[in-house]
């Protein structure tokens, strides 16, 4: 049985851009993986490339503003998928012969949108919101979901989680 949790996520334009980013390079990167038949090829297989673009794709939010933050159930086998692209794209991009297949397809792939650099840093800033474990998270997320009117804890709960993000560096 999986576990999943909840995880808030931020309602700017910039995440919602930012995590698209992210979301079509892993689907890339999927895409050739799935191509190739090789489990291998691309670090992981391409399950792996596909669990965690599914549920990145699933972060942005159309209805920007710090008063529509969104609930997101996150099982753990996502997290864990994300943690594994993030993992590889890391390799990477610190040049690891058993990554060099990836880094030249994002090569191809990235130089119009950014680099492999910039791409683990997105993914980062993605990571920081999904992995968000603060008992703040926890508080809004019962306080949204039961659709309570503004109340001190909820006010707080949303200042903490604003606060926590901006130190990721997520625009909130």
């Amino acid at each position: 049985m999986s576990h999943a949790r909840p995880v808030l996520l931020p309602s700017s334009l910039e995440w919602s851009e930012e995590t698209r980013s992210v979301a079509r390079a892993l689907r890339a990167i999927q895409a050739a993986a799935s191509a190739t038949g090789d489990d291998t090829r691309y670090v992981l297989p391409p399950l792996r490339w596909h669990i965690a673009a599914d549920w990145v794709e699933d972060c942005p939010t159309s209805d920007h503003g710090v008063e529509n933050l969104r609930i997101m159930m996150l099982p753990e086998y996502a997290l864990g998928a994300v943690w594994d692209c993030h993992g590889a794209l890391v390799r990477a991009r610190d040049g690891d012969d058993e990554a060099e297949r990836l880094a030249d397809l994002l090569s191809l792939y990235l130089h119009y949108d950014t680099d492999l650099h910039g791409l683990v840093a997105r993914l980062e800033r993605v990571v920081a919101v999904l992995c968000l474990d603060i008992p703040a998270v926890g508080t809004l997320a019962t306080h949204l979901a039961l659709q309570q009117g503004s109340t001190p804890g909820a006010v707080q709960a949303v200042t903490e989680i604003l606060t926590a993000w901006r130190k990721a560096g997520v625009a909130p």
